[in-house]
């Protein structure tokens, strides 16, 4: 790799990385953040099956942050969460 390409390269990682410590703070407790994932899916679980609807379009959000969550891509499966329970009315709780 060329000098140029590896500083291209650092400073795209320095970027993507400012970025995602924008968006949410870091889970520094591996097992904190499982614990937020689960959390959260327990939550919208109670909301959507209160409803008596089916999954519909918001099934697929809520299996793609499981699956995150599963494989230790937590901060990735809390934000999916949260989006889908903002994005359907419900309050998030803080963390």
């Amino acid at each position: 790799m060329s000098r140029s390409s590896s500083l291209a390269c650092a400073l795209l990682l320095s970027v993507g990385a400012g970025a995602a410590l924008a968006q949410a703070p870091p889970a520094a407790d591996p097992a904190a953040a499982q614990a937020r994932c689960a959390q959260l899916v327990d939550l919208w679980d109670r909301y959507s099956a209160s409803k008596g609807e089916g999954g519909g379009g918001t099934e697929m959000p809520r299996k793609s942050a499981v699956s995150d969550c599963s494989a230790g891509r937590t901060e990735a499966g809390i934000r999916t969460m949260e989006d889908l329970l903002r994005r359907n009315g419900y309050a998030v709780p803080p963390p």
